[in-house]
Parts: C-alpha cells; structure tokens; sequence
C-alpha cells in the first residue's frame, strides 16, 4: 500500500474513532471503488455497519471478503465475533479456529473460544481455553477471572480464590476481581477478608459494585454475628452443683 493510500484510511480511521461511522462509510465505498482489493478498506466499511447496529451487513462484507482473503485474520477475527454475537456459536467457534491457523500465538482468539464453551455450559473446556490464553499473555486478568468465575459457579470456591488472588496482584486496581474475591472469601467464611476486597471494588468503582459491596458487607456481618451466637449457645457452661448439698 503506498503512503497516499495509507494516509487516506489513517484519516478514515481516525474519523471513526472519533465515532463518525456514517460520515465514514462512503468515503471507503470511494476508496474501494478504486482499491477494490484492499483487506483494511472492507473490514473497516464492515465496522461502519456493525457499529450502527447492522451487524447482518457487516457479515456479508467480511464473508465476502474473506473467499478472496481466506488467511486475512482481521477479517476472520470480525466475522467470528459477528456470530458470536448474535449467538451462532458454532460459526463463530469455526471463523475463530481458522483464524487460529494463521496466527497461534493470538491469546485473545483463545479468549474467545473459551468464551464459547462457557456459554455452551462446557466450564472445563473453556478453562482449558483460557489456560492456553494466558499461556500468550500471562498478565490478562480478565482471563484469570473468568477462570476463576468457572470454578466459583462450581462451587469450588479455593481454587476460584487463588485465580482472583493473581489477577489482583498484577493489577491492584482491578475492580471486579477484588469484588469476586471477596465474594468467594464470604463463601470461605474468611469474612475479614471478604470485607476488604469488597471496600477495595466499591472504592475503586462506585458505580458498578458500591452498592453490591454494601449489601454483601451486611451478609458477612450476619454471618459473623450468627456465627458468634452458636458459639456462645454450643460452649455455655453448666454449673455443677456440689455434692453432699441438702
């Protein structure tokens, strides 16, 4: 691509990060009108349609493209996330896996895939996806918690501690893990730090966890309170009574 081509959908690209999708979408109809087969042109004139809602025609555009550019990943990338949005699991998972030919080092593909099998119910295959996500980028926290939101749904609340534990090491400021965590540690009984980490996600997004922090900080003091009254019932003391009175 020379540097006019270049410089015209950087300007193209700009205005759509900016939002400007419509104003966007005839410009690149003119500029394949006379580059017909660039791959970025028709991906993002795709976007155009997809980010105002037609995602039916975005997914012509890329399938169309992609029988001309069967190993261009972006375009296999947006068609399989096309899918998986209007729920067709099985094509995006499809699209997914090509693109995983061309680029196996792509952790966010993994993701992906995982999120599939999570949404099929299948937890254990969409934990083994995600392990080989991290296996490509070890510090993606949203992959170690979603790892550690499978196994909490399972119940198996220490090993979805330990998953939340490392997301919130490597990013201190990583709201819902610290809200996660601190539901597991309630379920733990651990309700010292429960409380912590539901005051951390609360203090650091208000918005979406004050209020669910609130509620589960009063579930871990009814708890802690009940708890304190069954120790008290199961160790009271009987008085004996002394011989030889009467």
């Amino acid at each position: 691509m020379n540097e006019a081509k270049i410089a015209e959908l950087n300007r193209i690209q700009d205005m759509m990060k900016e939002g400007e999708y419509e104003a966007a979408r005839p410009l690149l109809k003119e500029f394949l009108r006379h580059h017909p087969d660039e791959p970025l042109a028709i991906r993002l004139l795709g976007n155009t349609y997809a980010y105002t809602g037609y995602l039916g025609k975005a997914r012509k555009i890329w399938r169309a493209a992609i029988k001309k550019f069967p190993d261009n990943v972006d375009l296999l990338y947006n068609l399989a996330l096309a899918f998986y949005l209007q729920g067709e699991f099985a094509s995006a998972r499809r699209y997914w896996k090509l693109a995983l030919k061309f680029s196996p080092e792509d952790g966010e593909i993994y993701f992906n895939l995982g999120q599939i099998a999570r949404d099929e119910g299948e937890l254990r295959r969409a934990i083994s996806w995600w392990e080989k996500a991290l296996e490509k980028d070890q510090s993606n926290v949203e992959t170690m918690n979603n790892i550690g939101s499978a196994y909490a749904s399972r119940n198996m609340h220490g090993k979805a501690a330990i998953w939340y534990q490392k997301a919130v090491a490597i990013d201190p400021d990583y709201a819902i893990g610290h809200y996660n965590l601190a539901v597991t540690m309630f379920e733990r009984g651990e309700f010292d730090e429960a409380i912590t980490h539901a005051e951390k996600a609360a203090q650091l997004d208000p918005t979406t966890h004050m209020k669910a922090s609130e509620e589960l900080i009063k579930r871990v003091q009814a708890s802690r309170a009940a708890r304190h009254v069954k120790f008290e019932q199961t160790t009271e003391i009987t008085p004996k009574v002394p011989d030889n009175v009467g």
